[in-house]
């Protein structure tokens, strides 16, 4: 924002105001992708915890799992891949933010004449675009595989669900960093909700193949539901109401952890 911009602000519009806000959101989300680029190890280990779920699933616990469910394991599995990979992307916005806020960075962005929601939105939509091109990759190795997607919208639909719920709990990680502002300590509150999340899902095995007890929190929790949703689509199955359950997930974390994140930022 300009020195002019900065006297006019008080007056000026609301379609100026947020002219200016998203601006402010794209030179962050440049920010953090020009980092990415002098940091490769970012985008690298989100890959690589993907890959590494569905080599360790596939060739470890693919053959007794597929044959007990009775599916084509690589068709059932890559699409839930997609997920755990946009997921372990969503830590590194709550590590990232923690570390900026620790080292002080955040402070300068505070004193300047900017909109501070684009602290947070550069950073989430930028983890947002690296997430796209770690599923992407991940689609690669299940390509090799033997996985194949129905159609080209089929394999645009199931990537969007999959980065769109990555981009939620990127928020929620958001509102975790603002809170604590510690790294560590991010990392460790994200397993707490990551693993049983994830455990707890049709990423791995129908679930049918689980207790009765479980079956109803896996089948509707976000996870099951976008995996469900992306593999419905990536096999070319009707997948309306998969979709539709999917969209009314990732825009209710959302509508919860946007306002949340934004306010324990602008009070630390």
């Amino acid at each position: 924002m300009t020195t002019s911009q900065t006297v006019l602000s008080r007056d000026a519009g609301v379609a100026q105001r947020f002219r200016w806000a998203l601006q402010d959101i794209v030179t962050m989300t440049w920010r953090d992708l020009i980092r990415t680029r002098r940091q490769p190890e970012m985008l690298t280990f989100a890959v690589i915890m993907g890959v590494f779920f569905l080599l360790l699933f596939y060739y470890v616990f693919g053959g007794a799992i597929g044959a007990g469910a009775g599916v084509d394991y690589i068709q059932y599995l890559v699409p839930g891949i997609f997920v755990i990979t946009t997921l372990t992307g969503a830590q590194q916005t709550g590590t990232g933010l923690a570390t900026d806020l620790s080292q002080g960075v955040t402070d300068r962005f505070r004193s300047l004449p900017m909109s501070q929601l684009a602290v947070l939105g550069g950073r989430t939509i930028a983890d947002g675009l690296r997430n796209t091109i770690s599923v992407v990759l991940v689609a690669v190795v299940g390509y090799m595989l033997g996985f194949r997607f129905a159609s080209i919208g089929a394999a645009i639909g199931a990537i969007a669900l999959s980065v769109g719920i990555g981009f939620s709990f990127s928020w929620m990680n958001a509102a975790i960093a603002a809170k604590v502002k510690n790294a560590e300590m991010v990392g460790m509150l994200s397993m707490f909700w990551l693993f049983p999340l994830m455990l707890a899902s049709t990423v791995f095995t129908p679930v049918e193949q689980m207790p009765g007890w479980l079956q109803g929190f896996a089948k509707w929790q976000p996870i099951s539901v976008v995996a469900d949703a992306a593999r419905n689509l990536s096999n070319g199955i009707p997948a309306g109401d998969a979709v539709m359950w999917s969209v009314v997930w990732i825009i209710a974390l959302l509508a919860v952890f946007i306002p949340i994140s934004v306010a324990v930022y602008r009070r630390g």
